[in-house]
């Protein structure tokens, strides 16, 4: 995730526990600021897709660029992360109906990241043919997820036996140091000592996501077991009691637990518990679904000019928030009060939070551009579009 995750993760933790996510703000617009056209959301989605392939899509190598424009330090393409958030919007592109040859790339580029060089093979954070670079458990099974997402749509087994391959990769990420869970890194695992070697729920509650569904697919006692492990300790060790969300990790070298909570953590475990109310039909798990949905809802939404937003901050990990909400939604009608703010969000940002190059600032309330440059923040965005074009029945 992640050589500029690394680089910029004690700034933005401190950043992120300092800023008041409730307090009104003035509102100034963003670059658009015509009247909102009347089209589809299935219609955005595909049009910021378009986007993203006329601007980041580089055509000798069949890669993406981590940012647009070209930002100093950017290496030859984007790293995986910023991939994986541009896999998720096309899913929901090609479930939408949508016949286009451009939704192929993005899953041909993924295979340039597969690493068989170090067993078991798994996702790289950078093409293999210029590095070996780290390999990050959250990353592998984010990407785990899409693969599986995909399976489903298009009924392409090859994704799902991916899937069954990276959860080999996963197994090597646990141990009992601090109770359990999983490593953020397979480099940082093997140096105990560093404050990177971690503990992390993206990495945990992302792999729980993917072998549950695995489990659902596959009736394989091993994926339930798993996952169950890795769920048991998010809610023993990394849950706060207070409010019911999750912490970010905890430090392997003095069990230091970062306190800094993220909307996407939190996300996944909202589907996690979901997907348990599905495989056992206990009600407690959607209760739980029903606790951390209300608590992210008060927690992460601000006020500006009397409208709710999410975060100001990484769209993606917003977007995460909205896959638990949807899942939700399914046996909880309360979670409409929530994908409703999501829906406003999607079409605020759609009139008053791009720039000049019709590219998504950060702040979907239209304040601050933020790192509008960057991949991931616009992928983001077609996947959220997807989602509401799926949600209110758009199909091709």
């Amino acid at each position: 995730m992640k050589y500029l995750y690394i680089t910029c993760f004690m700034f933005f933790a401190s950043l992120h526990i300092s800023c008041q996510e409730n307090e009104d703000t003035g509102l100034t617009n963003g670059g658009n600021t015509e009247p909102e056209e009347t089209i589809t959301y299935s219609e955005k989605a595909k049009q910021t897709f378009d986007l993203i392939q006329q601007y980041y899509k580089i055509n000798s190598t069949g890669y993406y660029r981590e940012n647009f424009p070209v930002q100093p330090g950017d290496r030859e393409c984007s790293y995986l992360w910023s991939l994986d958030g541009l896999l998720s919007g096309v899913n929901q592109l090609v479930a939408l109906g949508f016949d286009d040859p451009e939704l192929n790339h993005s899953y041909v580029a993924l295979e340039g990241y597969y690493d068989t060089q170090r067993t078991p093979s798994a996702y790289a954070a950078f093409p293999v043919q210029y590095s070996q670079d780290d390999r990050f458990y959250d990353d592998n099974a984010i990407i785990a997820i899409d693969l599986i997402e995909n399976y489903e749509i298009t009924n392409n087994v090859a994704y799902l036996n991916r899937a069954k391959e990276i959860a080999q990769f996963s197994l090597t990420g646990e141990d009992n140091s601090t109770g359990g869970g999983l490593y953020w890194s397979e480099q940082n695992r093997n140096n105990p000592e560093s404050e990177l070697c971690m503990k992390a729920v993206s990495s945990t509650a992302f792999s729980v996501t993917y072998l549950l569904r695995l489990y659902e697919h596959t009736d394989e006692e091993q994926y339930l077991q798993f996952a169950m492990r890795l769920y048991n300790w998010l809610n023993e060790y990394i849950q706060d009691p207070v409010d019911n969300l999750f912490w970010n990790d905890i430090r392997v070298s003095n069990n230091f637990v970062n306190t800094t909570k993220w909307t996407y953590n939190s996300g996944a475990m909202i589907t996690n518990n979901v997907l348990l109310y599905e495989i056992t039909g206990e009600e407690v798990y959607l209760d739980r679904a029903r606790t951390i949905a209300a608590s992210t809802y008060s927690h992460f939404t601000r006020t500006v000019n009397s409208q709710l937003f999410f975060p100001a901050h990484d769209s993606w990990f917003n977007v995460c928030l909205f896959r638990g909400y949807l899942d939700l939604l399914q046996y909880d009608q309360t979670a409409q009060t929530y994908v409703n703010v999501f829906i406003q969000n999607a079409d605020y940002a759609w009139n008053n939070a791009r720039n000049e190059y019709d590219l998504f600032y950060e702040d979907w309330a239209g304040q601050n551009p933020g790192r509008d440059k960057w991949l991931l923040q616009q992928a983001g965005l077609v996947e959220m579009y997807g989602r509401i074009a799926i949600l209110k029945g758009e199909q091709q």
